[in-house]
């Protein structure tokens, strides 16, 4: 594959999953952010597979509850291989449903669109997606995250159905542990796992880590923080 396919063959997956208050995981979750609090959460990616060029990509996404059930959010972002550069941006939403509580499943819709260029070409809309989202407790500490969702590729005028599931574990007050897979109906899925960790009230980081079994396999590992204001 060449580094310009490469490049391209990311750039969806970049742009549809980077307007996220919930990292370090792809799958999203049925909580919205509180009202009037906003969180400033950047974050560096390596993405990696055998015979590529490995491609490094840094995100900075700006996420703010306008509702009390409502969260809005913009991203941007700058990745690089083999002296190729892109950009991409979003702007994206997520509405809860009905909340999560103990015993009641929390659901939501979130939503969004994605733009990008190259060194040849000016900005164009590259993705557009919509994602089911549900949250349930199962015990004290432990959430399972399920979605199902719908992205349109525009470079490659195709549809695709998307789905992840995840599992998050409080394993002590100042540690979450994750554990995911998630991918489309198009190419083969992705298993990972993620850790964060609050320092204080308002700042948080975080990191991890993910393969797609595909062949060769592409690796990903990623590392950011979380400001909340």
């Amino acid at each position: 594959m060449s580094c310009k396919s490469w490049l391209a063959a990311l750039l969806a997956g970049t742009a549809s999953f980077s307007v996220q208050a919930n990292r370090p995981l792809t799958t999203d979750t049925a909580d919205t952010i509180a009202h009037h609090r906003c969180q400033f959460e950047p974050y560096a990616a390596s993405t990696r597979s055998s015979g590529s060029p490995t491609l490094q990509t840094t995100i900075l996404q700006l996420n703010c509850g306008v509702r009390e059930d409502t969260q809005l959010g913009v991203a941007y972002g700058r990745g690089s291989a083999a002296g190729l550069r892109v950009e991409t941006f979003s702007a994206a939403g997520k509405t809860n449903l009905i909340e999560l509580k103990d015993r009641q499943t929390g659901v939501a819709v979130a939503y969004g669109l994605g733009a990008a260029k190259d060194d040849t070409s000016g900005w164009k809309h590259v993705a557009s997606w919509t994602t089911l989202i549900a949250t349930r407790s199962l015990r004290e500490g432990l959430l399972a995250h399920a979605n199902l969702g719908w992205s349109r590729s525009q470079s490659a005028k195709q549809n695709s159905t998307t789905w992840a599931l995840a599992l998050e574990w409080t394993a002590a007050p100042k540690l979450t542990l994750s554990a995911e897979t998630y991918g489309d109906d198009r190419g083969k899925p992705w298993v990972g796992g993620g850790i964060w960790s609050p320092l204080t009230e308002q700042f948080s980081v975080n990191a991890s880590f993910g393969v797609q079994t595909s062949n060769p396999r592409v690796r990903q590992i990623t590392a950011g923080f979380n400001f909340e204001f």
